[in-house]
């Protein structure tokens, strides 16, 4: 062995001997220092994750516009060419009265926003243009490559940005194939201006700062909500069309045509080829997120140096106990079946047997919690929480629900003079009523005593004025109570969202309101809460 190796060994040894030496506190002292280096390296991986969320979220988000513009760009070229379509079944084009079809197609040309209608042959000659008198002794004029590419295909087809050559002007054309017997006898095609597309844009109302463009499946630009004039038939940058062949979808950083540094995100047509790109500069990204992470770091570094001592308890069998309750314990929280083996330690079996039977009482306990007993009904906590989704719901999707407060008429007297165990057989009989009563989407719940709520899912006011009454009429059929015959009625109130209230406390107040209402105009009704 040599005297290196000999003094490593030496020094080692000297080092544990004298750690050992030290107490507790000296060893928690010195966890602590070699736990500093760690958390700053965690502190640092989570600043970069954070900003790399937060830029996730934002690109799926755009990318999400992105795809939403694109389809309605689709849609449009779709609507475009079946109105082509419907045309090219004309009589007169079929008997090849072009004098005639082309006042048909003047006529057409009124509903569809494009400049002209033009009809080519199967060799792609032009044969008329509503922009130019009809003329037969006219001499055919040929279409363009980029045009005759797609009537070879014989079917319909979006071009590229081409110059128009009567006009000069950059347009590009929407055509479709007119077929008899089978072969391909002409070409209908529409030209239509970049104006158009631009108009999908500015519905759009993106925010001033992003740069939203639109490019034909070759990459050159159709629309931009910026500086259309100087960039009105320019080629995007070679980057973004080799993103454009590698993904339908995608955002990655760069530089716009105009040299802002942007994220940007894209969304190519997979019918077309054209694509919608959006830009979002980066200073927009990072403002206030240094401060934001700032917090971050050091509310994670708090958290990890508070978790020191629990480190310091972890080690050898114990460790490898806590891991093998870990799986089970996911399961649990997921409702699965646990198994867990006999463990190392009496405590940690101790929490194994914890475990088993919090998985055998868990969906009884959660089942009480969110339940009435009596009737088996949700009670006001699961009924507020579902009902909760229900209004974000109606937010995102502009659509409307009515809650109904329900207070039986007559019930207490049923309960005084035949006693509580009659009164329970009432109040199971009727909640059988209200959700025969109801849609599977709809939601009942019995808030307390003879008290009971619904919420309409996409209910109008009046209608669920109409349901209540109905219900009323239900709820108002004698009940048959073993040998006891009783009669009730039902006071309804109801409020709906949006036109009463938009959150769920005002909601339920409006409709208790209005239920009371109901019971001092006589019972027995249905009242609407103010709006």
């Amino acid at each position: 062995m040599s005297a290196s190796t000999t003094d490593r060994q030496t020094s080692r040894f000297a080092f544990l001997k004298k750690m050992s030496s030290r107490g507790i506190r000296a060893h928690l002292a010195g966890l602590v220092v070699g736990c500093l280096l760690p958390v700053a390296a965690v502190a640092i991986f989570l600043t970069v994750d954070f900003y790399r969320q937060q830029q996730t979220e934002l690109t799926v988000n755009a990318t999400s516009r992105a795809r939403a513009l694109m389809s309605a760009v689709d849609r449009d070229f779709a609507s475009t060419q079946a109105a082509l379509q419907a045309l090219g079944t004309s009589q007169r084009l079929a008997n090849g009265d072009l004098s005639g079809f082309q006042m048909r197609a003047t006529q057409e040309l009124q509903h569809l926003r494009a400049k002209n209608i033009v009809v080519y042959d199967a060799a792609g000659q032009m044969l008329l243009n509503t922009e130019l008198p009809y003329d037969p002794n006219r001499r055919p004029l040929e279409s363009s490559p980029a045009l005759k590419r797609i009537m070879e295909k014989g079917e319909p087809g979006i071009s590229d940005l081409f110059s128009d050559p009567f006009t000069g002007r950059l347009n590009f054309a929407v055509t479709v194939p007119v077929k008899r017997d089978g072969l391909h006898q002409y070409s209908l095609m529409t030209g239509v201006e970049p104006a158009h597309v631009a108009a999908f844009l500015a519905d759009q109302r993106f925010p001033a700062s992003w740069r939203a463009t639109v490019t034909d499946s070759s990459g050159f630009i159709v629309a931009r909500t910026h500086d259309i004039e100087t960039f009105l038939g320019k080629r995007v940058s070679s980057n973004m069309l080799r993103r454009f062949n590698a993904a339908l979808e995608g955002g990655e950083q760069g530089v716009t045509l105009d040299g802002i540094a942007v994220l940007t995100v894209h969304s190519r047509s997979a019918l077309t080829g054209w694509a919608v790109i959006l830009a979002m500069p980066q200073d927009e990204l990072t403002a206030g997120l240094r401060q934001t992470l700032v917090w971050l770091v050091a509310a994670n570094l708090v958290a990890l140096l508070a978790g020191v001592a629990w480190a310091w308890r972890v080690g050898g069998r114990v460790a490898a106990s806590i891991q093998s309750l870990m799986s089970p314990a996911l399961a649990l929280g997921s409702g699965e079946a646990v198994a867990i083996p006999l463990l190392h330690f009496r405590e940690a079996n101790e929490l194994r047997q914890a475990l088993l039977e919090a998985a055998n009482t868990l969906k009884q306990t959660e089942h009480r919690a969110h339940h009435d007993a009596l009737t088996g009904l949700p009670n006001r906590v699961l009924f507020e929480t579902v009902l909760n989704r229900q209004l974000a719901l109606c937010r995102r999707n502009d659509t409307q629900l009515a809650i109904l407060y329900i207070d039986l008429d007559g019930f207490k007297a049923v309960n005084d003079e035949h006693g509580h165990e009659v009164g329970d057989q009432l109040l199971q009989q009727v909640s059988v009523r209200i959700m025969s009563a109801i849609r599977e989407s709809d939601i009942a719940a019995r808030l307390g005593g003879d008290e009971f709520a619904l919420a309409l899912i996409h209910s109008e006011i009046e209608s669920a004025r109409a349901f209540g009454e109905q219900l009323i009429g239900q709820l108002s059929k004698t009940y048959q109570l073993g040998a006891v015959q009783a009669n009730i009625s039902a006071s309804v109130g109801v409020a709906g969202y949006p036109a009463s209230a938009t959150d769920i406390d005002t909601l339920l107040i409006k409709a208790d309101r209005a239920m009371y209402q109901a019971k001092a105009l006589g019972k027995n009704r249905v009242c609407v809460a103010e709006l």
